[in-house]
């Protein structure tokens, strides 16, 4: 046999021992099928689109855990080896975490067959003790490659920078990651949060030499972030499985009438190569939605081709009767929790005020805040407290006020932060504050702020962003005009703070920042040191149509 067939034979063996373990082209596609959800924040019943409860029980009642339950146990029987994936944020958002928190958490997040949990910035709520139980607790691995535990004992060893797991025969990797703003969205202690990007970039690299050529992302970073990832560092990255934003996916007009964030799935081109495209994937959030993907691959683990799609869990979709037995007992004590009295209003405050301008119910928060504020901080600057219309979820009825009465109203149970801010934000804000209308005469806005230690006078003839007219800083009785260049204490929920809504001027001037509690808890004081109360406007904002 001469040297050159003896070359070519050898050539030959080795290709067919490299392609050996992957299915050749001609032996069909890999199937990876990936069930998703994002942002639980504790849905353990029913909820709806605007409220975190259902308040009726009729057709506006969605999603709550045993429907989420149900139709994932019935989508991994049709396909077994589909993948589960949270995408984090399962703490904070109704009653049943303020009450029970990481326990019934945990009870209830084992139930289902997790292939992995990603870290959302609210399982920081309770502080990283807190997050520790849960994390020890939970049966599937929890990912994160962003956040540095070193000098948080209690977290060290629970959880990883990424997993493996070998699904029909393939090595699937999965990284974690989480917002860098959990540091001033939630209490994560002495845990640091490192740059997604780079710790995508670093684990991606890991798995490759580890010779996996499927990656997933869990991301809890948000639907922008995770396109930046995309482009920037996915050569190596297919797809990104996302929470945090809160964003519908979704090919045509929403089921529920939400806004749609973009297409199911997202398609990005990477920086490094425009012929693959990192697949991005969410599904809302409040267990409204959850997620079906499932996507192809050839024989070198190169995306092909996709099917599946978001599921909107509405009453159509049944809820499993074995867990809503099993939180039956849990539901007793929570509303029975919801029924404690914390105070008494003389009047109705109604929610449906605070779209035409200034509201009582709006007065009432904003100044509680505003007080609070100052007993907290001591400053020579002048302090104000906003909070906006869309924050604002029910009425506070004549009469008894409980605490569920407080959670239906605050249902975020927001941190409440206190920063400084110049006037000049402060009056951009006020701007945003009516630049929008459902309707002029009477004015009525979706945007519109509740404001303590202001005198706002706007003219909504004049085009948007010349509005306002007239702001003083101080009481009708005695006030100043703002300065744009000087220096405010500023009191907001953060959701607000961190420029939600459109008034990113907040995020954006903010400095000094102090979270000095949470809305539920704050309002409960007062109400308990002041009831029974009786507010009615005093003028702070005037709107001349």
């Amino acid at each position: 046999m001469s040297n050159t067939i003896i070359i070519r034979l050898i050539v030959t063996i080795a290709t067919v021992s490299l392609v050996h373990g992957f299915a050749l082209p001609f032996e069909g596609l890999y199937e990876l099928d990936i069930i998703h959800y994002n942002d639980f924040h504790a849905r353990f019943e029913e909820t709806s689109v605007e409220t975190p409860t259902c308040r009726f029980n009729n057709g506006s009642c969605l999603g709550g855990f045993p429907r989420l339950y149900g139709e994932i146990m019935e989508l991994r029987r049709q396909k077994p080896k589909s993948l589960l994936l949270n995408a984090g944020d399962s703490f904070q958002g109704t009653y049943w975490y303020t009450l029970l928190k990481w326990n019934i958490t945990q009870e209830f997040m084992n139930l289902l067959p997790h292939d992995a949990h990603a870290v959302g910035n609210h399982e920081f709520d309770d502080g990283p003790k807190g997050l520790a139980h849960y994390f020890a607790a939970l049966k599937a691995p929890v990912v994160a490659a962003n956040m540095d535990a070193s000098k948080e004992p209690s977290l060290q060893g629970l959880f990883k920078p990424h997993v493996i797991v070998n699904c029909d025969g393939r090595k699937i990797g999965i990284i974690g990651l989480i917002t860098t703003d959990t540091k001033t969205l939630s209490s994560p202690g002495n845990v640091v949060f490192t740059d997604p990007m780079e710790a995508t970039e670093r684990e991606a690299e890991a798995l490759t030499e580890k010779g996996v050529d499927i990656i997933i992302v869990l991301s809890h970073c948000g639907l922008e972030i995770d396109k930046q990832i995309a482009r920037k560092h996915g050569k190596h990255i297919d797809i990104i499985v996302g929470g945090h934003s809160h964003s519908l996916l979704w090919n045509g007009d929403s089921p529920s009438g939400e806004e749609v964030a973009g297409p199911y799935p997202v398609f990005i081109e990477t920086s490094d190569d425009k012929e693959h495209k990192v697949v991005i994937v969410q599904a809302s959030a409040f267990t409204k939605y959850m997620g079906n993907l499932t996507v192809y691959f050839d024989y070198l683990g190169r995306y092909v081709k996709w099917e599946g799609g978001p599921i909107f869990l509405n009453r159509s979709i049944p809820e499993d009767p074995k867990i809503k037995q099993k939180l039956a007992p849990y539901a007793k004590i929570v509303h029975k929790a919801e029924n404690v009295p914390v105070g008494q209003s003389v009047t109705t405050l109604r929610f449906e005020d605070c779209v035409f301008g200034e509201c009582a119910l709006g007065d009432l928060l904003v100044d509680v805040f505003n007080d609070y504020a100052k007993a907290k901080v001591t400053t020579e600057n002048s302090h104000l407290a906003f909070i906006q219309r869309g924050n604002i979820k029910s009425s506070i009825p004549s009469g008894q006020i409980t605490k569920g009465t407080i959670f239906e109203l605050l249902p975020f149970n927001d941190r409440i932060e206190t920063f400084e801010l110049q006037g000049k934000y402060v009056r951009e804000a006020l701007e945003r504050s009516v630049s929008d209308a459902w309707a002029y005469s009477p004015f009525k806005g979706p945007w519109v702020l509740q404001v303590s230690g202001l005198q706002v006078k706007y003219n909504i003839s004049q085009p948007e962003g010349q509005r306002v007219i007239e702001v003083n800083v101080g009481s009708s009785e005695s006030n100043t005009a703002l300065n744009d260049e000087q220096f405010y204490q500023v009191t907001a929920p953060g959701y607000l703070a961190d420029g939600g809504d459109g008034f990113q001027m907040f995020k954006n001037g903010k400095t000094n920042v102090k979270i000095i509690g949470r809305d539920e808890q704050i309002l409960e004081l007062y109400l308990k040191e002041n009831s029974p109360i009786n507010v009615t406007t005093d003028g702070r904002i005037e709107i001349k149509q």
